[in-house]
């Protein structure tokens, strides 16, 4: 399994299609379902914790904003 964040223009988009589901909700269950349509690919785990890492960022700044 690769290191978070070491696939170039793959990684990016991971945190960009996370970042960009805060605002449009439904690419959520659209990347899931992208991702499992081969659930044994031995970077499942990093590709989604990049996306998921891309959706906390506007949550973090929004926390920081209502401070």
């Amino acid at each position: 399994m690769r290191a978070i964040a070491t696939d170039g223009w793959n990684s990016f988009w991971h945190f960009f299609f996370g970042f960009a589901a805060w605002y449009i909700p439904l690419i959520t269950p659209l990347f899931i379902l992208y991702q499992l349509k081969d659930p044994y690919e031995k970077n499942i785990l990093i590709d989604l914790s990049e996306f998921f890492i891309g959706l906390l960022i506007p949550v973090a700044l929004k926390i920081k904003e209502a401070l």
